[in-house]
């Protein structure tokens, strides 16, 4: 999706955002997004994923002594 700050808005009655609105948006995006990276997973996820991967490796074990 793109995003043109023309001077004719899309719709009647609606007015194109300012460049200096939009780079404030995009600022605050950016550093929510950041702040999203650099959380860590909660304890719940990392012990799902643990139970996929050893279920994971069961079942390789599983599929390699058949072969």
């Amino acid at each position: 999706m793109t995003h043109s700050n023309s001077k004719k808005a899309d719709q009647p009655g609606e007015t194109p955002l300012d460049t200096k609105v939009l780079d404030a948006i995009g600022r605050a995006l950016k550093a929510h997004y950041d702040d999203l990276v650099k959380a860590p997973l909660p304890e719940r996820f990392l012990d799902l994923l643990d139970s996929l991967e050893i279920e994971e490796r069961k079942s390789k074990g599983d599929a390699d002594a058949a072969g």
